[in-house]
């Protein structure tokens, strides 16, 4: 994705057009500009970011089954669709604020604090660190590993690191 690999600014819509194998005009006529096309571009990768990490999970079940069915899931979606995993961390903040309520209400952050929270009551989580750290561990350690293999700092696939991830959230949130 010309948006990865150049950053928004750095990728012009007649970029997209060739890539694309459009026009211009093309592009136009169903979006308004460059930034309409990244806007809807953002809200279909996180939509399906939150589908995929959080589709099925039982947060009655176990702390320990969800968090390594959640690693499961984001290591696949990476080996997947790397650019659109990456396109979502690093477009967040420009994009946030144009999100509507429905997606708000299904936030990344909000669904790890919601399994946190349930690690919490197991007793499989750390109730002596301020969830706000907590998170950050899930959410920047995932984000953080997309980006070591998209630039080659890890070798392999992302499920062929799967279980160390898994281990290592593991050690960082438990009691």
């Amino acid at each position: 994705m010309l948006f990865v690999r150049n950053g928004l600014d750095g990728t012009s819509i007649r970029d997209i057009a060739g890539e694309a194998g459009y026009s211009n005009p093309a592009l136009f006529k169903h979006f308004a500009g460059k930034d309409d096309l990244a806007r809807y571009l953002f809200l279909n990768c996180y939509r399906q970011l939150i589908y995929k990490l959080f589709d099925g999970i039982n947060y009655n079940a176990p702390f320990s089954e969800n968090l390594a069915l959640l690693v499961g899931r984001a290591t696949a979606f990476i080996d997947e669709s790397m650019d659109a995993f990456l396109f979502v961390q690093d477009n967040l903040r420009h994009f946030w604020p144009q999100v509507g309520s429905e997606l708000r209400e299904q936030s990344l952050i909000g669904q790890l604090r919601r399994l946190l929270e349930a690690g919490r009551q197991q007793g499989e989580v750390a109730s002596d660190v301020a969830m706000e750290l907590q998170l950050s561990v899930l959410s920047g350690t995932l984000a953080q590993f997309g980006r070591l293999l998209y630039f080659r700092e890890i070798k392999g696939s992302a499920s062929a690191s799967s279980v160390s991830l898994l281990l290592l959230m593991q050690r960082m949130l438990r009691k």
